[in-house]
């Protein structure tokens, strides 16, 4: 797989998850929680939703408009964003007994830094050797 894929495989992997905590923030955090939401979990609900939209508009031009040093550039900061959605999301499970909706969502983290940590930092310097 290319970084240029790789981009456009984050860009419709986020994309099902921003729409709906936009449009429906209540019913997602319901749906991995199992939990009653507040209205600020609804509200930060909303923010994160419109943060993971922007990744998605991001990963997509990455894809398409960026040369490659920009593009590895592009991955090594995705690589730091999901590693710190890692991080968070480990943080979040211990804390409040997490459920499978919040591992899935750990797992997503993980995948994708992996992915970025390949393809920013590990796939240019065994093309530079």
């Amino acid at each position: 797989m290319r970084l240029p894929t790789w981009f456009r495989v984050h860009a419709a992997v986020t994309i099902p998850f921003a729409l709906p905590m936009l449009a429906a923030p209540r019913w997602i955090i319901e749906l991995l929680t199992k939990e009653d939401p507040s209205a600020l979990a609804v509200d930060l609900s909303r923010l994160v939703g419109a943060a993971y939209l922007l990744i998605t508009l991001l990963t997509w031009a990455a894809a398409s408009r960026l040369d490659r040093p920009d593009q590895i550039t592009v991955a090594r900061v995705f690589c730091l964003y999901e590693t710190v959605g890692v991080l968070v999301g480990l943080t979040i499970n211990f804390d409040a007994n997490g459920d499978i909706g919040r591992w899935i969502t750990v797992g997503f983290f993980a995948v994708f830094a992996l992915g970025y940590l390949w393809f920013g930092f590990i796939e240019p310097r065994r093309r530079a050797a």
